[in-house]
């Protein structure tokens, strides 16, 4: 009864705050829009500014043949599985022009095809190796990743083409086959996995303001008066915080399929990552709430461990990766020490890749093991630091 009571009392007092509410439950899917239009609702297309010199030659009388034009509509055609095209091709006329628009953004590579392309080709075909390769030249700016993807693409068709052409079979096939439940997934989609868990982190502000409020308006005294103990309290807590973070996650999750996002895995799977990981956060809220003691301090101090959960994590840009030590084969890196890591890893194997709950399972062992230790340490602290002058 103490418990039920508990838990009825937070949970009115968590939905009448309904200006934390709010922020908890549309700051991710606020997210989730932004992205959208950052991104954009489609597969990366890389611009490549083509400028044809080729002069041609004749096969026959009065029948031309322009292996530049050839290679022009070779790199058009390539497209996504979902008909998109990788390469959006426009042509140029001058180079001193097309480097400009280069440094400008308006490209992401420049190719100049060779005045002598056509003839190189054509006499290879016919058993007369020229003298001198056909030198295709590309400029772009290689610090861009952008420029390096165009690049790989354009190159890959261009050696296939003139491989073509002049007739030359390679010894090798190679075969390129994707490891995912996807063919080709968009920015957006990869972006995804750390936008749920970015749902679930904004818990830290709700569980860590349950706890503080207690303090800060001296109603904890009060509370154990009725011999409550910290373990009741903090699962009444913990209870109300998975129900926010459900309703977070979903409405997440739901933004991200208004806008086209289709997962590839079991949403139980997402599902029971998600209730896990509002169990980690709600361990870190105790420590959080430990060390601050008015609502104010959670307002502002309290912002630099939501930071470091939502920065570190590797859900808002790739993290470089620092091992710290190997652990039977396992690489451990810096921060696999957040709980939220291993979430979005787990996120993006079951939206992304198609995995199951099964498939999960190392992360979510983490996610537990972690969530214990966070839950120790931060219900010792609160209790050395709270509980024994009551």
């Amino acid at each position: 009864m103490r418990f039920l009571s508990l838990l009825k009392k937070t949970m009115l007092e968590n939905f009448r705050d309904w200006k934390v509410l709010t922020l908890s439950l549309s700051f991710a899917p606020l997210f989730v829009f932004l992205m959208y239009f950052y991104f954009g609702d489609s597969l990366q297309t890389y611009g490549i500014l083509v400028i044809n010199h080729d002069q041609g030659v004749k096969n026959e009388p009065d029948i031309g043949f322009n292996a530049g034009e050839g290679l022009i509509a070779r790199l058009e055609a390539l497209r996504y599985p979902e008909g998109k095209p990788i390469l959006g091709v426009r042509r140029g006329e001058d180079r001193d022009e097309a480097l400009k628009q280069l440094r400008d953004g308006s490209a992401d590579l420049v190719v100049e095809i060779p005045v002598d392309f056509s003839r190189i080709l054509h006499d290879s075909k016919r058993g007369r190796p020229p003298r001198d390769a056909a030198k295709v030249r590309t400029w772009g700016n290689f610090t861009s990743l952008k420029t390096i993807l165009a690049a790989v693409w354009s190159d890959t068709i261009t050696y296939g083409y003139a491989l073509d052409q002049a007739g030359i079979r390679t010894p090798i096939d190679l075969q390129v086959h994707s490891a995912g439940a996807r063919d080709a997934s968009s920015d957006f989609d990869m972006v995804v996995p750390g936008l749920l868990g970015l749902s679930l982190m904004m818990l830290m502000f709700t569980a860590a303001a349950s706890i503080i409020k207690e303090k800060d308006k001296s109603t904890l005294v009060r509370l154990r008066i009725s011999n409550m103990t910290t373990g009741e309290w903090f699962a009444a807590v913990g209870v109300t915080q998975i129900v926010i973070g459900v309703l977070s996650l979903t409405l997440t999750y739901l933004s991200a399929a208004w806008l086209g996002f289709k997962s590839t895995g079991s949403l139980w799977a997402v599902l029971a990552v998600g209730v896990l990981t509002c169990l980690s956060i709600i361990a870190i809220s105790v420590g959080v709430a430990a060390v601050l003691r008015t609502a104010f301090d959670l307002w502002t101090i309290g912002c630099f461990p939501f930071f470091i959960l939502m920065f570190f994590s590797g859900g808002m840009f790739p993290l470089p990766r620092l091992t710290l030590f190997n652990l039977g084969g396992i690489s451990v890196m810096v921060n696999d020490f957040l709980p939220t890591t291993h979430t979005i890893r787990a996120f993006d194997k079951i939206l992304n890749r198609g995995a199951g709950t099964g498939d999960v399972m190392g992360e979510m062992a983490a996610i537990a093991l972690l969530t214990l230790i966070f839950y120790g340490a931060g219900t010792w602290l609160f209790n050395r630091r709270h509980m024994r002058a009551l």
